[in-house]
């Protein structure tokens, strides 16, 4: 599903990247239901369309005192990573949200087409819809996502 909320991204502070502290919280909050419900997420990746990921990782390993050994086993990267391998479940972080309407490299197709097909059983997307829907490919797939009745509003 895509799981849609209006965040502010951030310039991280590398200065070279972009961060989205309320969309790492939706990610670790999504987490945290999973291991609750009992799924094993150990096959699992959250991936994030920037270089600096460690604002995810920390909201990942802020999670509950005994889970913290099952969230330090996701694996979590850039999309670039997983060129050529597959997860289970993928948890695709979109980070940029912003007025301008600028979504920088997510606007590579060859990115999406890597981020949708990772997954063997489940993908969620994160990310603002508004921004998002201004870019063809992007307005295309939340469409899909649309008439499926799989896009939630976070």
């Amino acid at each position: 599903f895509f799981y849609h909320s209006i965040s502010n991204e951030e310039i991280s502070a590398s200065g070279t990247s972009f961060l989205n502290r309320q969309e790492a919280a939706n990610v670790e909050q999504l987490v945290t239901a999973f291991f609750r419900a009992g799924l094993d997420l150990n096959k699992s990746a959250l991936s994030l369309l920037m270089k600096d990921n460690e604002d995810l990782s920390s909201a990942i390993c802020r999670g509950q005192a005994n889970l913290t050994p099952a969230y330090k086993e996701i694996e979590v990267a850039s999309v670039d990573s997983f060129q050529g391998r597959e997860k289970d479940f993928i948890l695709l972080s979109c980070v940029r949200s912003n007025e301008a309407s600028g979504i920088g490299f997510l606007n590579d197709p060859r990115r999406l087409n890597v981020a949708l097909t990772r997954a063997k059983y489940g993908l969620v997307i994160f990310g603002n819809a508004k921004v998002l829907s201004k870019h063809d490919l992007w307005n295309n797939l939340l469409n899909e996502y649309k008439n499926n009745g799989s896009l939630v509003e976070g």
